[in-house]
């Protein structure tokens, strides 16, 4: 994964086209399942990054998450470069707070506690989703950043975490859902969302949620909208000598000329592979959710998304394979892809494939041709090294940004940019 630089407008948010990309077909299901990958693109103050959630469990009791993420840190107390902070830390939420909390504690720290009662966690609850829709309004609660260390769950006790909660009456906007562009299974659909907006103690802030009360997710949000303020012509200025020098590292926040919200945050990327019997090779899609149902990665006739694309057409464009920040290690939440593709290859013994990396936009065309070529290695060797896939079967080249699928000018077709793809050779 590379440094995201996004302009996170509410135009590029309801959009419900991009130049040059057709719309796709109707909206799939979003199951909360174990395995369910949600990939969002979040933009603060200082600076961007991604964030990967997985659903590890469903219980009758709870939902177990798994939070993973890399992002560039600002040390304020050294000159030196940012320095990169990864973590991983689980998340537990009661089914009974998924039914009726209004509490939306949507930020992951290692600070807080596994559980945080009264809180969901991935979205909102389906009673905060029934209010919008059926009153038009709903209480919601968010919360502000910790600056104590483990604040506690007891409420009579200070600080704790509910100290920083602030809750306000939101409002639904229109009376139709707002379609969003999402990556869904490696294929761009338009998912239906509640719009809603409301004042939290004068940060203005609004919200998308997934019109689903199974599974309300938390589609896109700005908190504090207006926070981060625009560019004088000075600071542009400064911004566009950065970009003529090649420069990766651009002072203050060059991509965002026209400001932008405190904390926004939107999904760009969900995997699901539901249901699979235990004797299921990883990664296979077949049992999904039956064949002929919607999942919006298995199609009729029981071949995945990839298989039926690499048979009819000899291509196939990958989005979850992830990288760690600014280079080709590969994350661990890939592995259902790589065995996946490693499955099709041993079903399909005579298929030789050419593994292509791509990049957004961002950065100069020499350092993005060289990762797109590290990565697409990283991809072979992994396939190779790890699941015993014959090396003359794969070959690897990059593209860099010279092959876009969408715009760079919006979080969502940056995201389309940055892909792996797989070509079947002769």
């Amino acid at each position: 994964m590379r440094r995201l630089h996004f302009t996170f407008i509410l135009v590029a948010i309801v959009s419900a086209c991009f130049v040059g990309v057709a719309r796709n077909a109707a909206s799939p299901t979003i199951p909360l399942c174990p395995g369910l990958t949600i990939v969002t693109a979040v933009s603060q103050q200082d600076g961007d990054y991604e964030s990967i959630k997985t659903v590890q469990s469903v219980t009758d009791s709870d939902v177990r998450l798994k939070y993973s993420v890399e992002r560039l840190v600002e040390d304020w107390l050294s000159s030196g470069p940012p320095k990169l902070l990864k973590y991983t830390l689980d998340r537990t939420v009661r089914r009974s707070d998924l039914d009726s909390a209004i509490l939306y504690e949507q930020q992951f720290s290692t600070e807080l506690p596994e559980m945080v009662p009264e809180t969901t966690a991935i979205g909102t609850s389906a009673a905060v989703l029934n209010a919008l829709k059926t009153k038009g309004e709903a209480k919601l609660g968010i919360f502000i950043a910790y600056s104590q260390t483990k604040p506690s769950l007891d409420r009579n006790t200070h600080p704790n975490v509910y100290d920083n909660q602030m809750v306000a009456t939101i409002t639904r906007v229109g009376n139709a859902p707002v379609m969003l562009q999402v990556i869904v299974n490696d294929v761009r659909v338009e998912l239906p969302s509640i719009q809603a907006r409301g004042d939290f103690f004068g940060d203005k802030s609004e919200f998308f949620f997934l019109d689903d009360e199974k599974n309300p997710l938390a589609l896109a949000f700005r908190i504090g909208i207006d926070f981060i303020k625009p560019l004088d012509p000075a600071q542009i200025e400064q911004c566009a000598a950065a970009r003529k020098s090649g420069s990766n590292a651009f002072p203050l926040r060059c991509d965002l000329p026209n400001g932008a919200a405190r904390d926004a945050l939107r999904v760009i990327k969900i995997t699901f592979r539901c249901g699979a019997p235990a004797a299921t090779p990883a990664g296979n899609l077949n049992a999904d959710t039956g064949a002929g149902q919607p999942s919006g990665g298995q199609p009729a006739g029981g071949a995945s998304t990839l298989e039926k694309s690499l048979s009819d057409t000899g291509k196939a464009d990958v989005y979850s394979i992830y990288f760690s920040f600014n280079s080709d290690v590969i994350r661990e939440e890939s592995e259902p892809t790589l065995k996946e593709i490693a499955e099709l290859l041993r079903r399909h013994g005579d298929w030789k494939l050419q593994v292509n990396g791509h990049t957004d936009g961002i950065g100069t065309d020499q350092y993005n041709l060289e990762l797109s070529k590290r990565r697409a290695v990283a991809v072979r060797e992994a396939l190779v090294k790890r699941y015993g896939i014959d090396a003359g079967r794969l070959t690897s080249q990059g593209f860099g940004k010279s092959q876009p699928k969408d715009t760079n000018d919006t979080l969502e077709g940056r995201a389309r940019n940055r892909r792996v793809e797989l070509v079947r050779q002769q």
